[in-house]
């Protein structure tokens, strides 16, 4: 008898798609990231479907757009009557397990209560607290604090190494959430000691603008210039992006600790790994920081498939988005779904590259809706419908370039504007029908 295949979903926070050596960054180093993808299938075009913290957070577990679920803000949650496909691994005979920052239905350095864990069976995780060196707390199924004189990111690493040691015969799914290269930039001293005044570029369409962003949990010290952090990269994108690259490499070394200890165990062979991120980091270009735009930077994210059933060594060009992680990943392992989520499985696109696939992403807070297929991203204004940005993202990756004018002009670019605007509608009849949530902008 065959052994059920067991699921590795491995997200970061705030790590833009082009910070990865495998993305063709020179001046960062990620080894064992790029192994991954030199030995499966790197998606070049995945897009988080909203591209804020917790938005993704429920978007991966429901397979729901979040213009479906209403959940559009950080410190959403899954609305009343939402199905988590957690559940269905559940019902499958799957251990279930989330280890890492969370962030759904409250922020702050709290437990991951029970009726905000999506059904996880078990958790080892916070909520929400954007400090990598102090008060390093993880709280388990019985909520009960344990607290790390470590790096949260190694913390989070060990704690992943450990849980699958532990695995016994029965499948599992785990999910494991780093909370770097998120803000604020706190690499650990080896890692720091490893970018010192090392080159790096910003990207072409940099502003100039201060990439520093101040914290809520924990509140930045004020004034700023008393703030240890703000004094280390405030307006300095150079010490900014060492600090994050840092940071990017301490991922990749625990991500190398995650993958050797499943090879190990002996696992490695009968598990379908997926490594991504909820969303990128503006950095300035554009004259933005964080999230929450449809630019690459920030809408774009990274996207890497291993394991069995996955071709090795290939790129996909074809777009796709969040709403088809965890389906894709079900449909590869055997896990049933609900039949509203089948259309969301892309697991065609590791045999043939798709050029009629879509992805779709939005950001109602910020007003904006978005379609990407081939190489062209169009961007309307959320409330009107009106196009605000057109781009051919192959031959302007920089995306300076608005060709906004011809959307009316090209067969093609009329048939994007057509799809998101009947995306736009179905998500809404989705929502009203199912959960009666508003969305407003602000």
């Amino acid at each position: 008898m065959n052994k059920r295949k067991n699921v590795l979903i491995i997200f970061c926070d705030q790590l833009m798609k082009y910070a990865l050596g495998c993305m063709d960054n020179s001046e960062v180093d990620t080894p064992n990231i790029d192994r991954l993808a030199q030995r499966g299938t790197l998606f070049k075009s995945a897009y988080s479907t909203t591209p804020v913290c917790s938005p993704f957070r429920v978007n991966l577990v429901t397979g729901l757009y979040n213009l479906e679920s209403g959940a559009d803000a950080n410190c959403c949650k899954l609305p009343e009557g939402c199905h988590s496909l957690v559940s269905d691994f559940n019902m499958a005979g799957y251990q279930t397990s989330f280890i890492g920052k969370w962030h759904v239905g409250i922020g702050g350095n709290r437990p991951i209560e029970k009726a905000f864990r999506a059904e996880f069976q078990e958790v080892m995780g916070y909520q929400c607290y954007n400090s990598f060196l102090k008060d390093v707390c993880f709280f388990d199924n019985d909520n009960q604090k344990h607290q790390f004189d470590e790096h949260r990111t190694d913390v989070t690493g060990e704690l992943a190494v450990e849980k699958i040691k532990g695995m016994g015969e029965d499948p599992f799914l785990l999910v494991v959430g780093f909370q770097a290269p998120h803000y604020p930039e706190e690499p650990g001293p080896k890692y720091n000691e490893m970018y010192r005044e090392r080159k790096v570029t910003p990207r072409p369409n940099y502003s100039g603008l201060d990439p520093f962003i101040p914290t809520v949990h924990p509140k930045n010290r004020q004034p700023l210039d008393q703030c240890p952090n703000f004094r280390r990269y405030g307006n300095n994108i150079h010490e900014y992006l060492r600090c994050y690259y840092a940071l990017c490499t301490q991922i990749d070394h625990n991500v190398g600790r995650i993958l050797d200890q499943l090879e190990d165990s002996g696992k490695a062979e009968e598990t379908v790994v997926l490594f991504t991120s909820d969303h990128g980091d503006m950095a300035g270009s554009h004259g933005f920081n964080g999230k929450a735009r449809s630019y690459e930077e920030a809408a774009g994210i990274p996207l890497i498939m291993a394991g069995p059933g996955v071709p090795k060594g290939i790129e996909v060009q074809a777009p796709i988005d969040s709403a088809s992680f965890l389906p894709t990943c079900m449909d590869m392992v055997g896990v049933e779904m609900p039949e509203h989520i089948q259309s969301r499985v892309r697991t065609g696109l590791l045999e043939y590259d798709d050029a009629k696939a879509m992805a779709f992403s939005s950001f109602v807070t910020k007003n904006w809706c978005m379609v990407r297929k081939g190489s062209k991203k169009l961007t309307l204004n959320y409330s009107t419908n009106e196009p605000t940005m057109f781009f051919d993202v192959t031959s302007d990756p920089y995306e300076q370039k608005n060709l906004v004018t011809k959307v009316m002009e090209e067969a093609e670019s009329k048939e994007m504007l057509v799809a998101l605007l009947k995306w736009k509608e179905d998500c809404r009849t989705y929502r009203e029908k199912n959960f009666k949530v508003p969305i407003t902008t602000e």
